[in-house]
């Protein structure tokens, strides 16, 4: 005889969790196809290149990363000797992959703002000590109320449940941290460099990255205090969020950064990595797709 599949535990907050995760997956779509003619104006016609490839991955992969978590939030039944450990990390996986892609663009562009060999290497080893930190202490049990961390009380079978845990802090706050350095030095080059002398160019990208790590920060912030002060079962809560805001913002920095370019009548028969600003500086475009 079959055995029958049994209900999987649900409450307010796992329930709140499933819709709003749902519903970042319909703002990701929704933003998709209002902005699908825009990228098709400043993107599709551009040769393949390294910067192409991780814009790609920032735009498409997260459908799939947040179709994951859409998946699991819609289960509602657990069958006898099923698993989803596997499937749980590949999510994992893809949604680390979506956010690394998007915060890579960022670095091409603050490296292209500067063009200096010891900031290119600063700004992959910070993000790299950054994950490795987080991927470390997240297997702690640091946090204060760390009996709290998951609940004892609740079934979960198969690991099928749509709960997280709060251990997650720790790659928020890790987050916070980086964008918190990122927009230092952002701010420093921008003007201790260039001054008041800014292009459309310029301008734009300045502007729209500050308004980028501005919103991780904020987001950032939500998720810490998200997944610190409800009960655990509320913490799914926070899974969709940033790969959302940093797959859209993104995106919209690049269809801005080539709109500026195409206001400025900025025309080039080689590689889009050698445009200028001006007299010998390189465009923050420069490293975009």
């Amino acid at each position: 005889m079959m055995d029958h599949p049994t209900a999987l535990f649900v409450d307010p907050g796992i329930q709140a969790s499933k819709y709003f995760n749902v519903g970042m997956f319909a703002i990701l779509i929704f933003d998709y196809f209002i902005t699908l003619e825009t990228e098709s104006q400043w993107v599709w016609h551009r040769r393949w290149n390294f910067v192409r490839f991780v814009f790609t991955v920032s735009r498409y992969l997260p459908f799939f990363a947040i179709g994951m978590t859409f998946t699991g939030a819609l289960r509602t039944q657990y069958y006898p000797g099923e698993s989803c450990v596997r499937f749980g990390q590949a999510s994992t996986v893809l949604h680390i992959i979506c956010i690394l892609a998007a915060e890579g663009l960022l670095i091409t562009r603050i490296y292209a703002s500067w063009n200096s060999k010891r900031l290119l290497a600063f700004l992959i080893v910070f993000p790299l000590m950054c994950s490795a930190i987080s991927y470390i202490i997240s297997d702690t049990t640091l946090i204060f109320n760390s009996g709290n961390t998951t609940s004892l009380d609740i079934p979960n079978p198969g690991d099928c449940l749509f709960m997280g845990s709060k251990n997650n802090v720790y790659e928020y706050a890790v987050l916070l941290l980086y964008e918190l350095v990122l927009f230092c030095l952002m701010m420093y080059i921008r003007f201790s460099k260039y001054g008041n002398v800014v292009g459309l160019l310029q301008r734009t990208f300045f502007n729209d990255s500050a308004k980028y790590m501005i919103c991780i920060m904020i987001v950032s912030s939500f998720n810490i205090i998200l997944t610190m002060a409800p009960p655990v079962t509320w913490v799914s809560i926070t899974d969709s969020p940033q790969i959302v805001i940093h797959s859209v913002l993104a995106s919209r920095i690049l269809f801005n950064l080539r709109a500026s370019e195409g206001q400025s009548h900025i025309h080039t028969l080689t590689d889009i990595s050698e445009l200028q600003f001006g007299e010998g500086q390189i465009s923050t475009v420069a490293h975009g797709v």
